[in-house]
């Protein structure tokens, strides 16, 4: 008489510092019930990179890895996750929770997040991998999901108060955008998107990203897709008081309807406008001088070299249907 096969089960990688453990287990107890799985198996990460808890995980042979936790978490599993075929979760505990915004799972809604994880439909999604130089020599490389670079996003992370961030969420971020926005910074920069010719210019800000909306639901790269093999790039270039107006604008009509989109775009060799949009599979950028880079959320450091690719599908993600 054969044996019944063992119902599946979860690994749940979680984040000490982010979750609230009580609530989290309670949510996916629940899941569990729902979905016909048994017990899940609960590993705590090291807030430190190492793929010591996730090798765990995946020896027991999970259905679903789950992160719990915040943009650092997720980003960190997701990327580990890469061309495994593993499923991957997400329960969304911090401010920005990047990926998770851009996937429709909801932040502040636990048990929803945590039944997505267990029955979602499995999505392939793109990763963006970032091979960088910082300004002292060093070198390093990164996988992320979202969005790198330097400028509005790269301020928005590295001067957002901690405890303005757990006080007030989103509106944490308010403060620095505006900082940015205002202040003269520009940096000599050359770059180019795939086989094109490298451009050189003043730049404010330079954005690589394969999905578009960041805190609050500010729509930087609103053409962004997660799953179409390419990185949408935005470049601002110094930008003059006009521009900064301009801009302002333009963040609020974003807001409301993508669809303006297009008639900001304009000249890939940035003459005749404030803003560069363009997509492209591999992007490469030189500065004269290092820039502030951070990538979904991570602060990186000054960097003065920096190549992106995309190595597309690579990661199974359970999303809302």
């Amino acid at each position: 008489m054969s044996t019944p096969p063992r119902p599946p089960h979860a690994a749940i990688l979680y984040n000490p510092q982010r979750v609230a453990l009580h609530r989290l287990k309670r949510a996916v107890a629940a899941a569990e019930r729902s979905a016909g799985y048994t017990s899940s198996l609960w590993l705590q990460t090291d807030g430190n990179g190492s793929h010591g808890p996730l090798r765990e995980a995946l020896d027991s042979d999970p259905a679903v890895v789950i992160a719990a936790g915040g943009d650092g978490t997720v980003r960190q599993i997701g990327s580990a996750l890469a061309r495994t075929g593993m499923p991957f979760g997400i329960v969304p505990s911090g401010t920005a929770n990047l990926l998770a915004r851009n996937l429709g799972i909801p932040q502040y809604d636990t048990d929803r997040a945590a039944e997505i994880a267990f029955t979602g439909v499995e999505r392939s999604i793109d990763i963006g991998m970032l091979e960088y130089r910082r300004e002292d020599g060093t070198v390093g490389k990164l996988d992320y999901f979202v969005m790198a670079g330097f400028g509005i996003d790269a301020d928005m992370v590295a001067e957002s108060d901690p405890v303005m961030k757990r006080r007030f969420g989103w509106m944490a971020y308010v403060g620095p955008i505006l900082r940015s926005l205002v202040r003269k910074t520009a940096h000599q920069t050359r770059y180019s998107l795939g086989t094109t010719e490298a451009v050189s210019g003043q730049l404010h800000t330079l954005i690589v990203g394969n999905s578009g909306t960041v805190t609050a639901g500010l729509k930087l790269l609103p053409d962004a897709q997660l799953d179409d093999g390419l990185f949408d790039v935005l470049a601002i270039r110094s930008m003059r008081p006009r521009d900064r107006r301009a801009f302002i604008r333009w963040l609020g009509q974003s807001q409301t309807a993508s669809s303006i989109w297009p008639s900001l775009r304009v000249d890939p060799t940035m003459t005749g406008g404030a803003l560069h949009y363009a997509q492209a599979a591999t992007v490469s950028v030189s500065l004269e001088t290092g820039a502030m880079f951070q990538a979904d959320g991570d602060t990186i450091g000054a960097v003065v070299a920096a190549d992106f690719s995309v190595l597309a599908g690579a990661v199974v993600v359970r999303a809302p249907g």
